[in-house]
């Protein structure tokens, strides 16, 4: 089959049943044959989208949020078929950060629409730890947040969520200690109340942390914020989500091929949705490796 969609029935607010029908009667009037594959559990759309590659799949088109996304990009390099699988994107997700950076539009009927154009561009891809991203990978208070968010809140709340979560862990967070290098200049060991490595420029549903990053430049973005009283975090985050953070005391903001962030303790990482625990981070980026539908 040259064309697989993988669907996450639970994403963002459990809109994908509603919107199935229509989506795979228009991808069915464009590319013919189509694998539907609805996921069950975590790991399934990182299978279904290895085994695609792996049985000569052209495309596969994840309808989902961006850690959905995450799995089947995940799938397709276990499989090294990045250079030969065409990606497409129906944002069904909370964030859908990555979506946005492509020009998709939230409606996922009109995402479709784009995606059955064929239309395509190369995309960058970001790896931490062996693992690909193409959106954002972060830690400190970020992964917190990410990591207290539950299904029922994203579902209920939306992006609102974010902001639910974030009130909990704001005032309890411990800042851990890192030592940075990026493109082998060292930046010492710091107290950091939060870091994100960024290929696309908004996370967390619109909040602009790395206003700079493209997704196709070859570089990604690290954005590396000091440990500080809680108001003036609350006072940096809004800044933060505005893209107006960057000359903001204690923030270190650097493009870069490749970084190490060594921490004192195993941290929570976030990257695409998906939530790791890890001491070291080792990042890099693979210019131009994925090709999306855009």
């Amino acid at each position: 089959m040259d064309s697989c969609l993988i669907v996450n029935p639970v994403s963002g607010s459990d809109r994908a049943p509603e919107f199935l029908p229509a989506i795979e009667e228009r991808l069915r009037s464009t590319f013919g044959g189509l694998d539907v594959k609805v996921t069950s559990h975590e790991g399934d759309a990182e299978d279904t989208a290895r085994q695609a590659a792996e049985t000569g799949c052209r495309r596969v088109v994840v309808a989902g949020g961006d850690g959905t996304l995450n799995e089947a990009l995940n799938g397709i390099a276990s499989a090294g078929a990045l250079d030969r699988v065409a990606i497409g994107l129906l944002p069904l997700g909370t964030g859908n950060d990555f979506a946005g950076t492509l020009g998709l539009h939230d409606d996922p009927l009109a995402a479709a629409e784009v995606v059955a154009s064929g239309r395509e561009r190369r995309v960058d891809v970001g790896v931490v730890n062996g693992r690909v991203f193409v959106n954002a990978s972060a830690g400190g208070f970020l992964a917190e947040v990410s990591d207290a968010l539950t299904p029922g809140m994203k579902t209920i709340a939306g992006r609102l969520a974010y902001l639910l979560a974030g009130a909990g862990v704001i005032a309890s967070f411990d800042p851990p200690s890192a030592a940075v290098t990026i493109g082998g200049e060292s930046l010492g060991a710091r107290q950091y109340q939060l870091f994100v490595v960024c290929n696309g420029p908004t996370i967390g549903g619109g909040h602009r942390a790395a206003p700079r990053a493209r997704p196709d430049d070859g570089l990604l973005d690290a954005c590396l914020v000091e440990a500080s009283g809680t108001l003036d975090l609350v006072a940096l985050l809004r800044r933060l989500s505005k893209g107006e953070h960057l000359d903001a005391e204690g923030v270190t903001y650097r493009q870069f091929q490749s970084a190490e962030l060594a921490f004192d303790r195993v941290l929570k990482v976030n990257t695409d949705g998906e939530v790791i625990e890890t001491r070291i981070c080792r990042y890099r980026v693979l210019p131009g490796a994925a090709r999306f539908i855009a």
